[in-house]
């Protein structure tokens, strides 16, 4: 049994060279091979097609070997090259010491006015030393064929209020064996509604009209939703559209965002103090602590703290001023410094705090100030009047009528 696997291994590494062999003895004692197993392939006007090429040496490491590459036939209005690593290129050079094989491909592009039919690409690769090899390429275009290409939501339908922005993420994926470039384009969007498309660069999103995506490749964008903020709840459809640059046959996918006004709001920017309440005698101070929290999903920009003004107290917030970016789930810690005037009067006072961003603001933190007369500031003044008094009578006793 092992024999026979070995047998079968054997004999399949010879075929491989023997078909090598016969590959560049066909060549009628040309100095290059040339294979390629795809020669016709289907597509819609305006598509561009590649048809990958396998170029050899023949010889042995014995000599240098090139070759020319020339489209000899098209149909008219076509264009068509060979390429290497998306480079055009005319030539191929083997070396002395290096015969590896060179793999390029054919490309064509077909107008998009082409009528549905078979046509004919000839390709000629001219050797230095021996025979001329051609090759025919066929290219049959469909104007009823679908194209090589996806549009998706994972997320396509969703629902928030008419005063929030929404964002999907969309993917458009290109099957073609060749960079696509599409158009984005929204139909049927509601009046007032703006659709943006965006694409994330270094953590920063940019505004796009186009999207290009590599051959057999996928690429991911966002689709930025504003409603009206009049918008009435219901559900409101509209399309996403990815046109190719030949301006025909592109995909598209439908999205809707349902508008509900009755939705709880969330609380992206909070604010939690260390106390609730304090207690103040005229002239005195005390420091609480705040913490300012992002708890949403995007950055808040110029985050700040303000404190109310309230009779009988000042306030003063330490070490913070405005915070440039909050960033999504980051917290920040100050403290305030609140002080009761010396003329304050006794009684409860509210004072009221809150962050507040370009994009969001908080609740109201709240901290009740109670100013308290203090207890010894009346047994002092008793005091003082005793004095007083104890001070009179002794003047009258020393100075009094002789």
């Amino acid at each position: 049994m092992k024999n026979t696997k070995f047998l079968i291994k054997i004999t399949g590494i010879a075929l491989i060279f023997i078909l090598m062999a016969i590959t560049c003895v066909n060549a009628d004692y040309s100095s290059v091979a040339v294979i390629n197993q795809i020669t016709g392939k289907v597509v819609y006007p305006g598509d561009t097609i590649e048809f990958p090429i396998t170029v050899e040496s023949c010889y042995n490491d014995s000599d240098d070997a090139w070759c020319n590459l020339v489209v000899k036939d098209i149909p008219q209005g076509w264009s068509a090259g060979f390429y290497e690593d998306n480079d055009q290129i005319t030539n191929l050079l083997f070396p002395e010491d290096n015969n590896e094989p060179e793999e390029i491909v054919l490309r064509v592009n077909v107008p998009s006015n082409t009528s549905s039919g078979a046509y004919s690409i000839w390709a000629e690769f001219k050797p230095d030393d021996g025979d001329t090899i051609s090759r025919e390429f066929t290219v049959t275009v469909d104007t009823n064929a679908e194209p090589n290409l996806d549009l998706y939501s994972t997320t396509p339908g969703m629902e928030t209020r008419s005063t929030d922005t929404v964002e999907y993420i969309a993917t458009l994926v290109n099957k073609y064996d060749h960079r696509v470039t599409v158009s984005l384009n929204a139909i049927g969007k509601p009046e007032d509604w703006s659709i943006q498309f965006l694409q994330e660069v270094d953590d920063e999103d940019y505004r796009q009209t186009k999207l290009s995506v590599a051959a057999d490749s996928e690429q991911q964008f966002i689709v930025k939703v504003k409603p009206s903020q009049n918008a009435t709840d219901g559900i409101y459809p509209f399309e996403i559209q990815a046109i190719p640059e030949n301006g025909k046959n592109g995909v598209s996918m439908g999205l809707d965002l349902t508008i509900n006004n009755g939705l709880e709001e969330e609380e992206m920017l909070t604010i939690s103090q260390s106390t609730s309440s304090i207690a103040l005698n005229p002239g005195s101070s005390k420091e609480i602590y705040v913490t300012l929290r992002n708890s949403g999903d995007e950055t808040l920009n110029n985050v700040e703290l303000k404190v109310q003004d309230v009779t009988g107290l000042t306030t003063e917030v330490r070490s913070f001023g405005t915070i440039d970016e909050l960033e999504a789930g980051e917290s920040w810690d100050t403290s305030i410094e609140i002080t009761a005037r010396a003329d304050a009067s006794p009684g409860t006072k509210e004072l009221l705090m809150r962050a507040v961003s370009d994009e969001a603001q908080s609740k109201d933190g709240s901290v009740e100030v109670t100013i308290e007369k203090s207890s010894s500031s009346g047994f002092i003044g008793i005091g003082l009047v005793a004095a007083a008094i104890v001070l009179l009578l002794i003047v009258i006793s020393k100075f009094g009528r002789r």
